[in-house]
């Protein structure tokens, strides 16, 4: 198969981000009682992985690194290839840091199943955002269907596939408003690249490395300066934000969102064929959540076809 010319890191980076667009969001539906007490489960349920190394000694594995706006994913094998849907046993975790502490901020349901049939029931009502990774299976009669659940407050909701507080969590930053991150505004934007930003500052990705091994020192050369600038920028931000100093603390986020915009640009120009652009392109894009490319959208996707639970 073609894709088998690239890395496997960079197949899994460009595969299993689910980020849908990094733009404006619309109204998710209201969670119905029901849903609420799934959810009320759920963290009761999964309060036993508070640590990450109890999640290891059950079967969890981290894969991929800390992925921006969605955390470290420590998967269960298993539950994936095998498992059906069940409240207390999510067949994803995922950590991000919170002061220097990583911490369960959510939890996915992931599983392998023949394309022509259902998804599963999931969540009561229309709130929970299913959708499925084709790429992910070697079986074109398969397909991974997934969901994620937010224990913490995301701007989009408790299903959101993404999740732009989290940066600002591992900067112990105060976010913007959920109203400012979802609007259609270029203040919203600016707020939307900002936490893209601060991930890469906090925790650059895997995928960042991958590309800089097969750059080369001219590359290295190029994005250096960035990502020391990414990466010494989190605390004079904090310092900013604290003493109320809103002068200082746009212009550093002016900043901040320059160097990102410049490293990314590095990294797209690091591959020449056309098929390797196109690859890194989409990687990249779904970094950064401006891409969704080769994901089917499921229930609760605002402005996409909907398949329905059974017996809806």
């Amino acid at each position: 198969m073609p894709r088998r010319r690239f890395p496997l890191t960079l197949l899994i980076a460009s595969a299993l981000l689910t980020a849908p667009t990094l733009g404006a969001q619309s109204p998710t539906p209201a969670l119905t009682p029901k849903a609420k007490a799934q959810i009320d489960s759920v963290r009761q349920a999964v309060a036993r992985f508070a640590d990450p190394n109890v999640a290891e000694d059950s079967g969890y594995q981290p894969v991929f690194g800390l992925v921006p706006l969605q955390g470290v994913h420590y998967v269960r094998p298993d539950l994936i290839k095998g498992g059906k849907f069940d409240l207390t046993e999510p067949s994803v975790l995922m950590y991000a840091p919170v002061e220097g502490v990583p911490k369960l901020v959510g939890v996915a349901y992931a599983y392998v199943q023949p394309k022509n049939q259902p998804i599963p029931e999931g969540f009561d009502g229309p709130s929970d955002d299913w959708h499925s990774h084709d790429e992910l299976s070697r079986d074109p009669n398969e397909h991974i269907v997934m969901v994620h659940l937010w224990l913490v407050d995301a701007p989009g909701g408790p299903f959101a596939r993404y999740n732009p507080y989290l940066p600002y969590m591992a900067a112990s930053l105060k976010a913007p408003p959920a109203a400012e991150l979802n609007a259609n505004t270029a203040k919203g934007e600016r707020a939307r690249r900002f936490a893209f930003a601060l991930a890469i500052a906090t925790h650059p990705p895997q995928l960042f490395d991958v590309l800089e091994s097969r750059g080369g020192a001219e590359l290295t050369k190029v994005a250096y300066p960035h990502r020391r600038a990414l990466m010494m920028a989190v605390d004079s931000l904090e310092a900013a934000q604290k003493r109320g100093d809103s002068a200082t603390y746009d212009r550093l986020v002016t900043q901040t969102i320059a160097h990102s915009d410049a490293l990314v640009a590095a990294y797209r120009g690091t591959v020449r064929s056309p098929q390797a652009r196109e690859f890194i392109d989409k990687a990249l894009d779904e970094l950064m959540g401006l891409g969704h490319e080769g994901h089917m959208m499921m229930p609760g996707t605002r402005g996409a076809e909907h398949l329905h639970h059974p017996g809806s």
